[in-house]
């Protein structure tokens, strides 16, 4: 019988019998062909030592986040994003600098039947920040929290590069917020020993277009930072999982005009990424067209990728 789970438990036996170890992984759409809930085979681990593993299968159990909070929620995906996760029962804490737009997504979420606490702030503003979850978490604990806040510039229209104003602002968004909402929230998370995070990345942090340089080095340290974090807040039960989108149909990503092959809406990237932060994704790059060309592509000679890369430059 082939089954579908979403959860493995593994047993190795040593040879002398004497110690057992267990751990438990999650996994998505991972087929095992077995004739009831158990199967053994021998597998050889490190140095050729040979171990017995025991895998338990058991099915896949959706996460349900009661209250969540979401930067970057007054428009494109985190508006999207909002929406998706508002329903009767769940609490959705909304943020983005522009209240009237943000307004906008609070009623929606609103008619959708979820409860709303909203402040327009700016995620750069580090104290503005901390404050307000120090608030959230007097009322509520928080399961979940997503950092999208994004912004995006490029070089002027005459070749000129992209100024530091610029490319600052950018660095200062896209990684110093990702920092911002994590380290105000991680810290109540550690001492529950529960919840998840999910920092918004791009593919752009995998290999970043000419024209975007500040946009692209922004979305690599938030993978940077990401992926360290999640191995210090493991230990705590906190997980941390990096998302790295494609392209996406969204205001923002429509101020420049270039090829924008497998382009999602908003409610499609939305739908994409709550799996992955449900199934506890540690990295997930999407689409897997555009992922896998960029990581065959970092095999490739310099000057080839430069030629490849050049189709996705912005219109001038």
């Amino acid at each position: 019988m082939k089954r579908l789970i979403s959860q493995i438990e593994i047993e190795f036996k040593f040879s002398n019998g004497s110690e057992r170890n267990y751990l438990l992984f999650s996994l998505e759409k991972v087929g095992l062909l077995m004739k009831s809930g158990e199967s053994r085979l021998h597998v050889n681990y490190l140095f050729a030592k040979t171990y017995e593993i025991r895998v338990v299968w058991s099915p896949f159990i959706m996460f349900s986040p009661r209250s969540i909070l979401i930067t970057g929620a007054s428009s494109g995906l985190g508006r999207a994003l909002a929406i998706s996760y508002a329903g009767e029962g769940v609490t959705l804490c909304l943020t983005g600098r522009n209240e009237e737009r943000l307004f906008e997504t609070v009623r929606e979420v609103e008619r959708a039947g979820g409860i709303v606490f909203w402040k327009a702030l700016d995620v750069c503003d580090a104290v503005a920040l901390q404050n307000w979850v120090e608030e959230l978490e007097r009322h509520m604990p928080l399961d979940l929290v997503i950092s999208n806040a994004g912004i995006t510039g490029s070089h002027e229209v005459d070749g000129a590069v992209e100024t530091a104003e610029t490319a600052h602002a950018q660095i200062a968004t896209n990684l110093g917020g990702a920092v911002n909402v994590l380290t105000a929230v991680a810290p109540f998370m550690q001492q529950r020993k529960s919840g998840r995070i999910a920092l918004i990345s791009s593919l752009a942090g995998m290999q970043p277009i000419s024209d975007g340089p500040a946009y692209g080095a922004s979305k690599a340290g938030v993978i940077a930072y990401g992926e360290a974090m999640r191995d210090h807040l493991y230990k705590w039960g906190v997980s941390v999982s990096v998302i790295c989108p494609g392209y996406i149909l969204t205001p923002m990503a429509d101020q420049f005009k270039s090829w924008r092959p497998y382009e999602y809406t908003a409610e499609e990237a939305a739908s994409s990424i709550m799996k992955a932060i449900a199934r506890k994704k540690a990295f997930y790059a999407f689409p897997w067209q555009l992922a896998l060309s960029i990581r065959i592509g970092k095999l490739l000679p310099w000057k080839l990728r430069r030629l490849a890369n050049q189709r996705f430059n912005y219109q001038r």
